[in-house]
Formats: structure tokens, C-alpha cells, sequence
């Protein structure tokens, strides 16, 4: 297993290790799959500042409201449902 590790600072920053794939992102929620399973990342004006699935990091900027792990098979379809929704009200 790759090793996985969290950093957030001041709730502006976030480090992650141990990134397989960027399910989904906006500016409000970012779905990444991860060694241990799906992380949840929700917050306002979040963007992906660096993308290197080679090595499994990413770095976001944004204010980081929480951030909650989903088991591996987890249904993200609904999630994506509520996407679909807010862009388009």
C-alpha cells in the first residue's frame, strides 16, 4: 500500500500522499480516490493547485469546510446528482 498522509494548514492548505485518482472537483467539493479509499473534500473556492498522479500528491487551496473517508465501492452517483443540480441553478 502506498503511504497516505494528510497535511492542512490553516484550513487554506492541504498536502495529500498517497493519491491513485481526482474522482470529481468544483469549487465546492473534490472526490479523490486514495490508498485507504474515497476522501470527501468539501469547502469554498477550492482549486487543485498541483496534480502529480505519478507520485500520488495534490495540493488544494481553498477554505477546507471537512474532509471524511468513504470506504472503497462507495455510490458517488448521488453525490454527482447534487453536482448536476448546484451548476445548475
Amino acid at each position: 500500500m502506498a503511504e497516505h498522509s494528510i497535511t492542512l494548514t490553516d484550513r487554506r492548505y492541504m498536502e495529500l500522499t498517497g493519491i491513485k485518482n481526482v474522482i470529481t472537483f468544483d469549487e465546492e467539493e473534490i472526490i479523490l480516490e486514495s490508498s485507504p479509499g474515497l476522501i470527501f473534500i468539501v469547502g469554498q473556492g477550492m482549486h487543485i493547485t498541483m496534480l502529480n498522479l505519478d507520485e500520488g500528491k495534490v495540493k488544494i487551496e481553498g477554505e477546507v469546510q471537512s474532509f471524511q473517508y468513504k470506504p472503497q465501492g462507495t455510490d458517488i452517483k448521488t453525490r454527482s446528482k447534487n453536482i448536476i443540480n448546484r451548476l445548475l441553478k
